[in-house]
């Protein structure tokens, strides 16, 4: 890196050499195209968006992925393709609400935003599941915050599901996952997520495959709790989801390729 001075002061790239100003140094500065010293990339205050971007990215990248494990297997073939980039969008607005530590890193505190979830306005990729499900279903609220339970009454499936051509049956999902914020280990100097431990706590259920054109069904109820010997923290968010999924009958019920099935967000908590 080299400095230049006088009347002609040129700004941009050259033969491969990069020409550029900075703040509180006169001149120009003249660099190796896509060389920047580490020092000046971790110290000088010109590159602390950069130090953001290149020290978060990953953390809120681990988080949202995180979360859309937590929204159940079940749901990886049905939810919105374009969901992780929305969910890393909404990380970095929550990143914004902390203040920089180190070097410009800032934590995500997911457990004190996760109002911000319902930012995101679809889950779904095929159809919004009230297009699909008309028959009302209720979210039974407890203290409980590992534990999500839900009921469906009178369903008739010939009058309520709203099914694509091919399919012949359907079937219900529960899903309760939890996902931990998103803290700097400034000993280590990394971000700590359920991903760097190794460990994933999500739960789902499920009905019995339905065929469509059924009469009508006494009540149904889903109930799943995240793992006895997991002890939520503060530091946890508790997410929800519930969804349906289309199936095929040939020698045996087969989940459709396309127009798969639909998912709701039930809400964190």
């Amino acid at each position: 890196m080299a400095k230049e001075y006088g009347n002609i002061k040129y700004i941009g790239t050259l033969g491969g050499i990069r020409h550029y100003t900075m703040e509180g140094t006169e001149g120009v500065v003249a660099a190796t195209k896509g060389v920047v010293p580490k020092t000046i990339l971790d110290k000088s205050p010109v590159f602390e968006g950069s130090r953001k971007g290149r020290f978060e990215f990953t953390s809120k990248s681990k988080l949202a992925k995180e979360i859309r494990e937590a929204l159940g297997d079940w749901s990886k073939l049905i939810v919105n393709r374009h969901l992780h980039p929305k969910m890393v969008k909404v990380m970095h607005n929550i990143a914004e609400m902390d203040d920089p530590l180190k070097f410009g890193r800032r934590n995500i505190y997911l457990s004190r935003y996760k109002e911000m979830l319902y930012q995101i306005e679809s889950y779904y990729y095929y159809k919004p599941l009230a297009e699909i499900l008309r028959c009302p279903f209720t979210v039974v609220e407890t203290d409980e915050r590992n534990t999500v339970k839900l009921v469906i009454k009178g369903l008739y499936p010939l009058m309520h599901i709203k099914a694509p051509v091919k399919a012949s049956h359907f079937k219900f999902y529960l899903s309760i996952g939890c996902v931990k914020d998103c803290i700097l280990n400034e000993e280590y100097h990394r971000y700590e997520t359920y991903t760097g431990l190794n460990q994933w706590f999500v739960k789902e259920t499920c009905s019995e495959w339905i065929p469509i054109n059924g009469g009508i069904m006494d009540d149904l109820t889903f109930s799943v709790s995240l793992p006895e010997t997991h002890e939520l923290t503060d530091s946890e968010t508790v997410l929800r989801s519930f969804g349906i999924v289309f199936g095929q009958m040939t020698s045996k019920v087969e989940p459709l390729k396309r127009d798969r099935g639909s998912i709701v967000f039930l809400g964190a908590v």
